[in-house]
């Protein structure tokens, strides 16, 4: 791929870095690099760094491999600023990176020197001119991502990186990585090989990934063609978790029964509670949804009429599916009330959003729905691959990654997102709460049809993540947060905070 010669950078308050490029919407065009140099991360980079990447993703049709480039840019960018602050670490210490002996010594007193003394050595990184450099660049059969540092990297060091990168193209799975890397020490590198393994995931080859070392210039280069083909065939895994699936109960027939009650044109709140009596279980979560954050309004609910009149019977009736889900998943699955609790969370974080979007009566009702039913398969592969998924967890909220759905797809050959879409297609679910299942974690594939019922659900989902810092607001695509009118991610951020609040109150 040919690129334009180097070019003056020039610092931009806006941006928060300097760059060869006026503005996030400099025209992007066939060879045409954007570079952006940095000396450490902070709100702007990452909303500048982001916001680039999902504009040349588009640009060549490839957004659907957004997490697994996301989660590489990020632990490339990440473990180039740590070498850099290395430097300016054995610079004050008055030791030789590059002496074997002095670099073992000194590096087992790093990470507790830098903790201590983080803003003196992160300051030390522009006094030395420690910067990292990013570039984008595309043409019509491939983009180019080149992260790199002006610094010569220690024989200890190229050594590491080498072998984890030989070590990364040998496992088949990531759940063989986390197996292999149980025992091993923070430098282990298993961000590094988690990286690769998502990226190898989404139909790139071993040479899509490139490390060199030359001088005093470290690069690593992520090749992304535009055609990206992926094996479609399934694993024994795969298999196995289907067929668990397709063991579930078939969805209950008196549930099935007051959906269409409520269909009949002579159907009154009192007709339908009395259908509902006769079940108990059915008739108390019922009770318990009407006193949610998404629904409660006063004094609590103590009758089931009261309940019903509250929630509204075309509300019940979609409302329903995800109730008839509670019955079958909640005495078979440990994970249930943990993701239960969370769904009822995101559903009213999807309710306020939806009434900020004018959302009418009914499109609110499904979006409400859709966030309760949408983690379904986060219940299943918590509870049929628990230490795997637990693993996940930890790596995705310690990197803070806004998605661990590709490691998930690495590590079972399948998403909970698309597990949980099979469960509603085979209990026959609406399709609007199918696609919500489906999209929710990736909202840009969704058709434009969904737009109105998947993107509210991924914000729903990405604050709550925020608020337990498990992810940055800098993560969320422009394009979603403009279609769910906030003008800003400061304006996403303030009502996040605001309404987290009410959530807290109820």
């Amino acid at each position: 791929m040919s690129e334009s010669k180097p070019t003056q950078l020039e610092y931009r308050e806006n941006l928060g870095l300097h760059t060869n490029i006026l503005d996030i919407d400099h025209p992007i065009q066939e060879n045409q690099p954007f570079h952006f140099k940095f000396y450490n991360m902070n709100q702007n980079v990452e909303n500048t760094l982001y916001q680039t990447l999902d504009r040349f993703l588009l640009q060549l049709d490839v957004i659907s491999i957004r997490d697994s480039v996301l989660a590489a840019v990020k632990e490339m960018v990440t473990n180039a600023i740590k070498a850099n602050v290395k430097r300016v670490y054995f610079h004050a210490t008055n030791k030789n990176i590059l002496n074997e002996e002095e670099y073992n010594e000194k590096m087992n007193d790093f990470k507790r020197d830098y903790l201590e003394e983080r803003d003196l050595y992160e300051e030390g990184l522009i006094k030395h001119n420690y910067g990292v450099f990013v570039s984008f660049v595309h043409n019509k059969s491939l983009m180019r991502i080149r992260i790199m540092n002006n610094i010569q990297l220690a024989p200890e060091e190229i050594k590491r990186i080498q072998f984890r990168i030989d070590r990364a193209r040998t496992y088949n799975d990531l759940a063989e990585a986390f197996m292999d890397a149980s025992n091993e020490q923070e430098g282990a590198g298993l961000g590094l090989i988690m990286t690769l393994m998502m990226l190898k995931n989404d139909g790139l080859s071993d040479s899509a990934f490139k490390f060199e070392s030359v001088g005093n210039k470290t690069m690593f280069t992520i090749d992304i063609p535009a055609y990206l083909p992926k094996e479609s065939v399934e694993s024994e895994k795969v298999e196995k978790l289907i067929a668990d699936v397709d063991n579930l109960p078939t969805f209950p027939k008196t549930i099935q029964d007051i959906q269409q009650a409520i269909d009949k044109p002579n159907s009154s709140i009192g007709n339908i509670a009395e259908m509902i009596k006769r079940d108990i279980a059915l008739s108390a979560n019922i009770l318990k949804l009407s006193n949610s954050a998404a629904f409660r309004r006063g004094d609590k609910v103590e009758s089931l009429d009261r309940a019903i009149q509250l929630i509204g019977l075309k509300e019940l009736q979609s409302l329903l599916y995800s109730l008839g889900t509670k019955q079958i998943l909640e005495d078979r699955f440990p994970a249930f009330q943990a993701i239960w609790e969370k769904s009822n969370e995101s559903a009213f974080y999807a309710k306020m959003i939806g009434q900020k979007m004018a959302l009418n009566k009914s499109s609110i009702s499904n979006l409400v729905a859709s966030a309760l039913l949408h983690d379904i398969g986060e219940i299943l592969l918590l509870s049929y691959e628990p230490e795997s998924m637990g693993k996940i967890r930890n790596y995705s909220t310690s990197k803070e990654l806004a998605s661990a759905i590709s490691m998930e797809e690495s590590a079972f050959g399948i998403t909970h997102s698309k597990l949980g879409a099979h469960v509603g297609a085979k209990w026959n679910f609406p399709d609007l709460y199918i696609r919500a299942m489906e999209y929710h974690h990736r909202p840009l594939l969704a058709e434009e049809f969904h737009y109105e019922i998947v993107f509210p659900i991924y914000l729903a989902d990405m604050m709550i993540l925020v608020n337990h810092k498990e992810a940055k607001s800098s993560e969320i695509p422009e394009e979603i947060l403009k279609f769910c009118k906030f003008a800003s991610k400061g304006d996403f951020d303030s009502f996040r905070t605001k309404i987290r609040e009410q959530f807290q109150v109820v």
